[in-house]
């Protein structure tokens, strides 16, 4: 019904701005909207009368919940189902983006993928000395070829592949190498800050809750408090640690930190690549761990009290309590803010390209880089069918791993 309305709408000014075949199309929407929602409540209605008595309690409330889920799930696939079609299309093919229509599109099947998720491995000797010993530079480390002029394998030339990452093993180097490598980086950069940024939360986010959910005075103006940092728009929040993070005594936080003692000399937060991930871990935990917090306050006060009550008259310790009660009894409301603190952590995009823009990039910076900047359409939907696959991919894990079905 709402999406019918919706299109009937835009039928309507289609019609007005010209578009004449724009409020046929809309009207059939509508009729099509309002048969289906009569049909639906007139089965449900029926069943329910043809039920009486025959049903459980649980059977009656999961019938119910489905009720309310159904024409809300019907109009989310017809919503999303177009553009998630549109988007799997032209990532089979090399079309370009703002193109208006001057350029020919070509399929080109998997080849998008193929590049992106290309990788190898292979292991490098060290580069021997006339005595056979592996040479050794001035810092004391051994010295390695390039990966391309060690590897023997034309496919590697061919295909173009560029080395990520290595690891030294003894005297030779274990190298991964990938067609796109800044895609793999991108990855490393979206899952690393997506692990530690997540982790620190829930931990913060727990601790913050119980700390709410007690008696104590003041509580109203802690839980106030503790929300403007997540009502800040992410962009403000990144910009003003942006001017905090400055990598000279101008910084709050160098200043600080070279005051008490606990740094010799400013950092460069945000230039040092060994500090960008912290950085932005920092500043995401700042802003998001009231988000977790709020979820796991709604958790922890369906609790009921009685049980800590009964638990304390036969001697159970406060942490005793904590590990074989509160958490068993809020692990649906965990797998609920992990779900939700991980979907968006994964598709982080602000706070990368606020602060670090082309230095370091998440896959949604890479994936707007490749669409804007290089204007590649075609790649650039593939690069989203594999962040959407990869998001996916976690909500079934946590999904699976927590048992959020089973309660």
């Amino acid at each position: 019904m709402i999406l019918a309305a919706v299109l009937l709408f835009q039928g309507l000014a289609g019609a007005v701005g010209g578009d004449p075949n724009a409020l046929p199309s809309a009207v059939i929407w509508l009729v099509a909207g309002v048969v289906f929602a009569v049909a639906f409540w007139w089965l449900n209605q029926n069943f329910e009368l043809y039920n009486v008595g025959k049903e459980t309690l649980t059977q009656a409330s999961a019938r119910v919940a489905w009720n309310l889920l159904v024409p809300t799930l019907i109009v989310l696939v017809v919503v999303a189902l177009r553009p998630l079609e549109a988007t799997f299309v032209a990532s089979l093919t090399d079309e370009r983006f703002a193109a208006g229509g001057e350029s020919e599109v070509n399929f080109v099947g998997l080849e998008n993928y193929a590049r992106l998720i290309s990788v190898r491995f292979d292991v490098v000797e060290c580069t021997r000395t006339d005595g056979g010993a592996c040479e050794v530079d001035d810092d004391g480390e051994l010295v390695f070829p390039r990966v391309r002029d060690a590897v023997t394998d034309e496919a590697y030339r061919e295909l173009r592949f560029r080395d990520v990452s290595a690891i030294t093993l003894g005297e030779s180097q274990l190298v991964l190498s990938a067609r796109d490598d800044d895609f793999i980086d991108a990855i490393g950069n979206t899952l690393t800050f997506t692990f530690f940024s997540v982790l620190i939360e829930l931990i913060l986010g727990l601790f913050i809750a119980m700390v709410i959910n007690s008696n104590f005075t003041g509580r109203g103006i802690m839980r106030a408090a503790m929300l403007v940092p997540w009502a800040i728009p992410t962009v403000v929040s990144a910009r003003l640690w942006e001017i905090m993070l400055r990598d000279n005594q101008s910084g709050v936080i160098n200043h600080f930190f070279v005051n008490i003692g606990l740094l010799a000399e400013s950092q460069a937060w945000l230039a040092s690549p060994a500090l960008q991930i912290p950085s932005l871990v920092a500043i995401d935990v700042w802003k998001t761990t009231p988000f977790m917090a709020l979820l796991l306050l709604a958790g922890l006060q369906t609790i009921p009290s009685d049980i800590y009550e009964a638990a304390d008259v036969d001697g159970a310790s406060k942490v005793r309590q904590f590990f074989s009660m509160t958490l068993p009894l809020l692990r649906p409301t965990i797998a609920v803010a992990l779900v939700f603190r991980t979907l968006d952590a994964v598709r982080v995009f602000d706070v990368f390209q606020v602060l670090l823009g082309r230095q370091r990039l998440s896959m949604a910076t890479y994936n707007y880089e490749t669409l804007v900047q290089s204007q590649q359409l075609g790649y650039a939907s593939a690069i989203g069918v594999v962040i959407f696959v990869i998001i996916l991919l976690f909500t079934l894990a946590y999904v699976r791993i927590l048992g959020v079905n089973t309660d």
